[in-house]
């Protein structure tokens, strides 16, 4: 049997000739590897729409007179939204299909950015960047999925790195479309661009994208037998004459598997870890472009500055999952956490000095999307294969709460520096915090993540 970590017994090593350990056994093939590109390709719109707010605030700040607060507030939304979108999202994933869940979460994000184009009121932003969070937090915990489980078993993190390393992508894309438009069009174009890139890959996912053969021969749907060997002849592996036996332990319903209380208490660990991993990641992310326009009196310069953070994030990415197949996900969860909180840190102090802003943003955008790499797989591999999208979607549901509140906090922080009182509540307290001392204390909450994620379980991945 293979074993979790703390002495929970998971499911039985597959036999050699299951079609999941054919699959993972041998060298990634073409039609693997198409797979893992559609999945890179969604995870790169994900990017795009998720900075597509941080990159138009100013603007809106200017244009509808926002405080910093409000500000704070708005860029928050659509985290809220992709809370909803974890927690409602994923069990269906794993109830009825990744596929579909990713099919309808595109659709979702393309109606939600054309909303954000067409809105006239600070209220009606709101709103569109809720919807569009509610298709990017669905898509966050299912797409990663289905590239993990069709990758080889030695390419299984660097895979799931992959599209991880898709997000700055879409954050390139993104930059340079607000750095043209800022500079001579209207904030809208940033909203009506990301719509359309929904719309066009809707198709394109639709010809292309698989289920998932985990999801298939674990949860076993109606004509399960049939869809696997549909699937198994586009891999090239043998059909099989009948379904495997379920997983031990295994129940007909997600929630009611995935609410028994050993996974329970891993999900209360994980939500710690990631909400405050969340807290500190989307503060540095979302309020980064906006502090620097104000810093260099440009609209443009967060743009830049984002590009440079994308470039290290693709770099950082990629090499940490290389790395964590080397040498395992939680060394680069600690390299990757601890280097976060030392660089949220630099930025309060570099925020106005252009070349060395340049030097820390590409090592920001490293840590950032090494560290999301490592965690990602940290919680992926807490939960056996057929509840590994539900896990992931829980675990991001919660720092997805964390990350709401890390915008928002650090925009009450930052307004201390206008009002010199900190007020929340209806309660004032009396304070004025540069922009130095608002980023040590945003740092803190990475620190004590790394700390919370190093106790997390680990089921093995089914490996012969």
């Amino acid at each position: 049997m293979a074993t979790i970590e703390g002495g929970t017994q998971a499911s039985a090593p597959l036999p050699a000739d299951d079609p999941r350990q054919v699959l993972g056994n041998r060298a990634m093939t073409k039609p693997q590897y198409l797979v893992v590109a559609i999945c890179i390709l969604v995870n790169m719109v994900d990017g795009y729409d998720i900075l597509a707010i941080s990159l138009a605030g100013s603007a809106l700040k200017a244009e509808w007179a926002l405080s910093d607060a409000a500000l704070g507030t708005l860029l928050a939304m659509h985290l809220a939204g992709m809370a909803v979108g974890a927690l409602s999202v994923s069990p269906v994933a794993d109830q009825w299909g990744r596929r579909p869940a990713i099919l309808t979460c595109l659709l979702i994000m393309s109606a939600g950015m054309a909303l954000a184009a067409l809105t006239q009121s600070y209220q009606q932003m709101v709103a569109a960047r809720i919807l569009t969070g509610i298709g990017i937090g669905g898509m966050t915990s299912t797409v990663g999925m289905i590239a993990l489980e069709y990758a080889s078993f030695r390419r299984r993190e660097f895979a799931a790195s992959a599209v991880a390393s898709a997000y700055p992508v879409g954050t390139i894309i993104g930059a340079w479309v607000a750095a043209t438009t800022l500079d001579g069009l209207d904030w809208r174009a940033i909203f009506w661009a990301g719509s359309a890139l929904s719309a066009l890959l809707f198709p394109l996912a639709f010809v292309l994208l698989p289920e998932s053969l985990d999801f298939l021969l674990s949860r076993q749907p109606k004509g399960a037998l049939g869809r696997t060997n549909s699937m198994l002849d586009r891999m090239a592996i043998a059909r099989i004459d009948a379904l495997p036996p379920k997983p031990t332990g295994s129940k007909s319903a997600v929630l009611a598997e995935i609410l028994q209380g050993f996974h329970v208490r891993e999900l209360g660990k994980l939500f710690l870890a990631h909400a405050l991993n969340m807290f500190a990641w989307y503060f540095i992310i979302q309020w980064g472009p906006r502090l620097v326009d104000e810093a260099a009196g440009s609209l443009v310069a967060g743009a830049n500055y984002a590009a440079w953070v994308s470039y290290g994030g693709i770099a950082g990415g990629l090499t940490a999952g290389y790395l964590c197949g080397k040498i395992g996900e939680r060394r680069i969860m600690w390299a990757t956490m601890l280097g976060l909180a030392v660089l949220i840190a630099a930025f309060g102090q570099l925020a106005g000095a252009g070349t060395g802003l340049l030097l820390i943003a590409p090592l920001i955008g490293a840590m950032l999307f090494g560290s999301a790499t490592a965690n990602w797989l940290t919680i992926a591999y807490a939960f056996p294969p057929q509840l590994r999208a539900t896990g992931l979607g829980f675990a991001t549901t919660a720092g997805r709460i964390g990350a709401v509140f890390g915008p928002i906090f650090g925009g009450l922080l930052l307004n201390t520096r206008e009002t010199g009182a900190l007020e929340i509540a209806g309660i004032s307290v009396p304070m004025t915090l540069d922009l130095g001392s608002v980023c040590l204390i945003m740092a803190i909450p990475a620190v004590l993540s790394a700390i919370t994620f190093s106790t997390a379980r680990r089921v093995e991945p089914e490996r012969k």
